[in-house]
């Protein structure tokens, strides 16, 4: 058995590409929903980016860009 990964979640779509396998190739040819799919396990950081997905506003971001370029200067200053 081999997967076919599809990157889209639009079921016409994906029904079309069944038939069309089905019909050129006569392949026996299942879909198998992954999208919700909770038993995958993901790593530490994958689980901290998740958490922190949409934290940071224009505002923070300006700031920590700030704060790493001041970081920078002080270091090559005292270098």
């Amino acid at each position: 058995m081999t997967t076919l990964n599809i990157g889209t979640n639009d079921m016409t779509a994906i029904k079309e590409i069944q038939k069309m396998v089905v019909q050129k190739f006569h392949f026996d040819v299942q879909i198998i929903d992954t999208t919700n799919n909770k038993n995958t396990t993901k790593t530490k950081w994958a689980e901290f980016a998740e958490k922190m997905d949409g934290l940071f506003t224009p505002d923070i971001v300006e700031h920590i860009n700030a704060s790493r370029k001041e970081a920078r200067d002080n270091f090559i200053a005292n270098a």
